[in-house]
Parts: C-alpha cells; structure tokens; sequence
C-alpha cells in the first residue's frame, strides 16, 4: 500500500471503528484468534457495544470475501498479506480512540513533549501523514514543524513512525520547565 493509500484509510479510521476494523485490530494485536477470542480484547467492549457473536459473522465473511483474513483447518482467523497493512492502520484507530478514551482527565505530570520533524520536500505526503497522525493524539502546533504535547507519548505513535519509516526525520524532547506557560496550559485546559 502506498503512502497516499495509506492517508486515504486513515481518514475513514477518525471515528469509532466498524466491527470489520475492529476485527482487523484485535487481529493485528493477537495474531491469530477464533470468534471467540474477539470477545474477552477490550477493543470489542470500547466499539462494538457488547454485540453479540452471531454479529461478528457477516464482517467476518466480508473480510474473508474482500481477502484480508483466512481461516484456516481448525477454525482459526488470520490476517493474509493484503490485510496486514490495513489491520495496522486499524490497529492505530483503535489505540489512538481508545488512548482518548482512558485521557478523561489524565494527571499532567508538569512536562511538556515536543516533537520536531524535518521531512525533505521529495517526501511532502509523509509530513502531511505525520501532520494528521500527531493532530489525531492530541499535539497541538507550537511553531512550524515543532508540535507540543503535556502527556506521555503513547507507544503506538512510536511503532507507528517506525513503521513508515518517518522516525529518522522526527525528534521527541521533553522539557520539565517552559517560562510563561499559561497560555500552554489553557489549550490543553490544565489550569
């Protein structure tokens, strides 16, 4: 899949995940799972509502029919290769959505992150990708190309930038003091 592909799915994964994502997600975390084992991951609870399995059925089979999981001799679902990439996407969705979700009110632990990035003009997508990926977590612009955040960086945008390989381009500093922060902490609502 290429980057602008890559952009394209990740737009339909800005809100709750679908049941077939969702699926995807739970994949790409396991491995490998029957229907039963979708139910006890908390992705299942956080987007799905509690459905029941016979609800599972119909996105199976259309992941199955649009050859993104197989099933192989003993029943057990598996991402084939053409799935891998969206599973990933969607496996993202899900950390970022629920990541949100368990922030309620997250206790700041006074630092700031600042992630710095300096992608070369031939590689314009993959800033917009960065762009949108950072925006989806919650940084907000501090200058151009320089991004602020109060809370830890989660793990998955890490994996994530390491994936498409956009790490090298990118810094993460933390800071314990930025004189006259206020104005700081009123878009994050932290006074």
């Amino acid at each position: 899949m290429k980057l602008s592909d890559t952009i394209k799915v990740m737009d339909k994964f800005r809100s709750k995940p679908s049941i077939t994502q969702t699926i995807l997600a739970i994949l790409h975390e396991i491995g490998r799972g029957t229907i039963e084992s979708f139910f006890p991951h908390p992705y299942s609870h956080l987007f799905c509502n509690h459905k029941k399995q016979h609800s599972f059925k119909p996105a199976i089979k259309r992941l199955r029919d649009g050859g993104l999981i197989a099933k192989d001799n003993s029943n057990i679902f598996y991402l084939t290769e053409k799935g891998e990439k969206e599973a990933f996407l969607a496996f993202v969705n899900a950390e970022v959505l629920s990541y949100r979700a368990d922030r309620d009110r997250p206790r700041w632990d006074g630092k700031w992150r600042f992630i710095f990035f300096d992608i070369p003009e031939k590689k314009k997508a993959y800033r917009e990708y960065l762009r949108t990926l950072i925006k989806l977590v919650g940084f907000k612009e501090f200058q151009k190309s320089v991004w602020i955040y109060p809370y830890k960086i989660p793990s998955f945008l890490l994996d994530l930038l390491q994936y498409e390989n956009i790490l090298p381009y990118t810094r993460f500093v933390t800071v314990a003091n930025i004189d006259r922060d206020e104005d700081l902490k009123k878009i994050f609502s932290l006074s």
